[in-house]
């Protein structure tokens, strides 16, 4: 029986990033994603003790851009899906790069890289298995991206840890189901924000944009996430008969993805997806993809990688666009130009002419989803983290008997 369950978050309580949560369960102690905020330099969350288990919900950086540093604790497993695992070594071999490119301390060494590789033990969805004889683990489709889970921790209460995690279909993968559990620690990135329109709308709106900005000679330059934001774009736009340039680490992750074609809503509709777009691997291919109709690319946020290159040339042309398909974090490129008009490229600032649309290709259940989701799981306790809004999200859930608002560091008995 459990008598003793606290959890603690060393990052990403109270905003979104860096998340990393600590559950202890009397002498047994769990370590819930350990990621790092992608600013300039990255904002990391605080040092990990020693634990017995981590647990990886999915890949983006925000969750596992710091696991490399776990290494030093041992051996302690780290459990996710094999094309989490994957990926995540894709990004975290791209965050060295990064910071030497940026010109800031590295957050960890490629030694590092490489030995916490060894650590990841594979699971999937529906999977359990059992810690000790008091309590067990099972894992949850999240509905986020392709492999990303969400925690049942199971003994005298029942825990579940969503990670980031989406309730309606996309064409990458269907949306997750309510899990009834006694205590839910549950993200809030879009709370006090839903989704504006249906998919399908959304769907018709963003395809009518870039055939506007083709029409009148423009190219529509789309920055998308490199994991599992590219390759939906890549699926919407799959029918438009547009003359598509794919450029950035988002090819990388699409050829992972159809290596492991059962996280995949429909596998065979991204490959054809694939087989569609020209993939850009030269300067030369920029030049053409510059001549083209649509270039989707990295990085998401604007931050660096080729949609740098694409905005300088494009950034005064007034018939062509760049359209945002993905959340901007407060102090991001992205964020800059939505809020100003204006790009950092690499230390200097420039004003951009260009037309700036954004649309809400969001991987994360909007507020009224949350509130749906958290209803139907008919917890006693509700932890909020993970969001930036929460007093909002808190004040839908205020009929639930306690909703908690945890802070960094903060000791939290459940």
């Amino acid at each position: 029986m459990v008598n003793d369950m606290h959890l603690r978050f060393l990052g990403g309580s109270d905003r979104v990033g860096s998340l990393a949560m600590l559950l202890d369960i009397d002498d047994t102690h769990l370590l819930f994603d350990y990621g790092m905020t992608p600013s300039k330099p990255p904002e990391i969350p605080l040092p990990a003790p020693p634990v017995d288990y981590v647990f990886l919900s999915h890949a983006h950086l925000d969750h596992s851009g710091m696991l490399p540093v776990l290494s030093e604790n041992g051996s302690v497993p780290i459990y996710c899906t094999n094309i989490t695992s994957e990926i995540s070594h894709l990004l975290h071999k791209d965050s060295l790069k990064i910071a030497e490119t940026e010109g800031y301390s590295p957050p960890y060494s490629t030694l590092e890289i490489k030995k916490i590789m060894h650590l990841f033990e594979v699971v999937k969805p529906k999977e359990s298995f059992e810690i000790s004889s008091m309590y067990d683990v099972r894992f949850h489709d999240a509905g986020h991206i392709p492999g990303s889970l969400m925690v049942e921790i199971s003994g005298s209460k029942r825990l579940l840890f969503t990670g980031d995690f989406n309730t309606i279909d996309t064409h990458l993968v269907k949306g997750t189901k309510p899990v009834d559990c006694d205590i839910l620690v549950m993200e809030g990135t879009y709370a006090g924000r839903d989704h504006p329109m249906g998919r399908e709308e959304l769907e018709k709106e963003f395809i009518d944009k870039i055939d506007e900005v083709v029409g009148r000679g423009g190219v529509a330059v789309l920055p998308a996430f490199a994991v599992s934001r590219s390759q939906e774009i890549a699926l919407v736009l799959r029918k438009a008969g547009f003359d598509i340039w794919f450029d950035g680490m988002g090819r990388k992750v699409s050829k992972l993805f159809l290596k492991h074609p059962e996280y995949l809503r429909d596998a065979s509709a991204l490959k054809r997806a694939m087989n569609d777009i020209n993939l850009v691997h030269s300067d030369h291919g920029r030049k053409l993809a510059l001549e083209s109709e649509v270039i989707l690319t990295s990085s998401g946020m604007m931050d660096g990688g080729p949609v740098l290159h694409y905005m300088n040339k494009l950034k005064n042309d007034p018939k062509s666009a760049v359209l945002l398909t993905g959340y901007q974090v407060e102090g991001t490129n992205s964020r800059l130009l939505v809020d100003h008009r204006k790009l950092d490229f690499y230390g200097v600032l420039e004003s951009v002419s260009c037309e700036v649309q954004y649309y809400d290709f969001s991987g994360h259940a909007g507020h009224s989803e949350l509130v749906s989701f958290a209803k139907a799981c008919s917890p006693e306790k509700i932890v909020l983290m993970h969001s930036e809004n929460r007093e909002v999200l808190a004040e839908s859930l205020k009929d639930f008997s306690e909703v908690i608002l945890p802070h960094n560091d903060q000791y939290i008995s459940l």
